[in-house]
């Protein structure tokens, strides 16, 4: 246990936040401080968290850069908008840690946009009118045009000290595109399938055969291309289970429509943010899941699923499918269930689904998650 030290934590209102609380709780109890900019104090992915809200624009005020100076550390969960000016204004002494969460780093590793997305999504994005009329986007759009330009990632990374992306492979594939001394790796996630990977859950095994597409309403999901392939398929009764609370609303009522069209009754969205158990409870319907991105992505959703023992399907161009079978862990890829659509209708063999299990404990168990936890504290402090 770790005591006598102060963390900061800035975080957004992300549905990770309350995973980082308890296991930063569990190494350093009352050591913690969660800071969140608000927009209009209503948190709604936060439930867990004590977090103290702060202007969104509080990186003006000099009063509270120069009150980072108390902390030993800080840990930047993403690097938003929010984030990357608290570092731009602050003293290069301080220890920055940047925990990724894929979306704060994409842009640097393909910096066209496009190459996420497949062809019929593309012309989604395409038309999509983007209006962001909530208080949120407000509060940033005025704060850009008072304080100028918002700041280019590349220019204050060099700030930070270390960086922990979700996949240890797209740590090279970051650094790769800077010519200065990148910060340094460090091994830490959040752990939020810990309680199915340590048994705590209800829901371990599944119980359907259903088909889960897609981790959220993002382009980068490539839904329609998948919807197109099924279309075309005997499901023999299964439903089609689209999580779609969490993203673009625009493009999800586009999606919710083509899979009504498409699947009629058979087509599910969740439409709303659900309990962690409940959600788990839902999917564990599904027998099969794809996702069918080109980035990483729906990490927690991808854990959760090959532990209760279902078939998944990831896009090759995926840096999370290489890290799947270079673990040795029993998974396919899109292309392999076009051409064997039959696929949908197979179950893993308790040997593979054991044997996933397996190697998933060894990842992501909570005992190690605190353990990263406890080591990225003690290896930043001593830095």
């Amino acid at each position: 246990m770790i005591e006598n030290i102060k963390i900061l934590h800035l975080t957004p209102d992300e549905k990770f936040t309350d995973a980082a609380y308890k296991n930063f709780e569990s190494v350093a109890p009352l050591c913690n401080t969660f800071l969140t900019p608000f927009y209009n104090r209503k948190l709604r992915y936060i439930k867990k968290t004590p977090v103290k809200f702060i202007n969104p624009i509080s990186f003006k005020n000099p009063f509270f850069i120069k009150s980072l100076e108390k902390y030993d550390l800080i840990v930047l969960h993403s690097l938003n908008w929010f984030n990357r000016e608290v570092v731009a204004h602050s003293s290069a002494n301080l220890k920055f840690v940047w925990i990724g969460m894929g979306f704060d780093y994409y842009d640097i590793i393909y910096e066209d946009n496009e190459s996420l997305y497949q062809e019929k999504t593309k012309e989604i994005v395409k038309n999509l009118t983007n209006k962001k009329n909530t208080t949120k986007y407000l509060a940033k759009t005025i704060a850009k045009s008072t304080f100028g330009k918002n700041l280019e990632k590349k220019t204050i990374i060099e700030k930070i000290k270390f960086f922990s992306p979700v996949l240890e492979n797209e740590y090279d594939m970051v650094a790769s595109k800077f010519s200065f001394n990148f910060p340094s790796y460090i091994d830490w996630n959040y752990g939020s399938t810990a309680e199915i990977i340590d048994g705590k859950s209800k829901h371990c095994n599944l119980n359907g055969n259903n088909i889960l597409i897609g981790n959220s309403a993002a382009p980068t999901n490539n839904h329609l291309e998948v919807f197109e392939f099924l279309r075309t398929q005997s499901l023999r009764g299964k439903k089609i289970i689209c999580p779609l609370s969490y993203g673009n609303p625009e493009y999800a009522s586009i999606l919710k429509n083509k899979g009504r069209s498409y699947f009629g009754n058979h087509f599910l969205s969740i439409d709303k943010f659900m309990p962690y158990e409940n959600y788990i409870n839902l999917i564990s319907s599904c027998s099969n899941v794809i996702m069918n991105h080109h980035r990483q992505q729906g990490v927690g959703n991808i854990v959760a699923m090959l532990y209760m023992g279902a078939k998944v399907f990831l896009n090759e161009k995926n840096p999370l499918y290489t890290f799947y079978k270079e673990e040795g862990v029993i998974i396919f890829t899109i292309e392999e269930l076009h051409n064997n659509p039959s696929l949908l209708d197979l179950n893993l063999s308790e040997e593979d689904i054991e044997k996933n299990r397996q190697i998933l404990k060894l990842k992501f168990n909570g005992r190690m998650i605190l353990h990263k936890t406890e080591n990225l504290i003690k290896k930043v402090i001593s830095s």
